[in-house]
């Protein structure tokens, strides 16, 4: 079954989000140092990764996870660019809280809803 475009985008954004976030954990672990810099990022990655295949499959769990995670990764992104990352993490945290943003209102549109087998 074929999803409606609203659940393909946000798919998509959020593993794209979560192997962006994992780029730029890599770079500032190459360039800071710090085993603490990357668990975030491959957290993320993975549930991200997760969610947006069980968007894309129907499963019925995946439109919930999904808004969870985007709120938490909303809020994450957030911390870091009000935090003391580096310049160019803060600008790519804040474009990745804006993404995760846009999956909330792309899960809540009327045709993700209503193809949604827990709507």
């Amino acid at each position: 079954m074929s999803q409606p475009l609203e659940t393909r985008v946000a798919a998509a954004l959020l593993a794209g989000a979560g192997v962006a976030f994992l780029l730029v954990g890599i770079a500032r672990w190459a360039v800071e140092g710090g085993p603490d810099l990357l668990l975030p990022p491959v957290v993320l990655t993975v549930f991200g990764v997760g969610v947006a295949a069980g968007l894309l499959a129907g499963w019925w769990w995946a439109r919930r996870v999904g808004l969870v995670l985007a709120v938490v990764g909303a809020v994450f992104h957030l911390l870091i660019v009000l935090g003391g990352a580096p310049w160019w993490a803060r600008l790519v945290s804040g474009l990745l809280a804006a993404s995760q943003v846009y999956v909330l209102v792309l899960l809540n549109m009327r045709g993700s809803r209503e193809r949604a087998p827990d709507a």
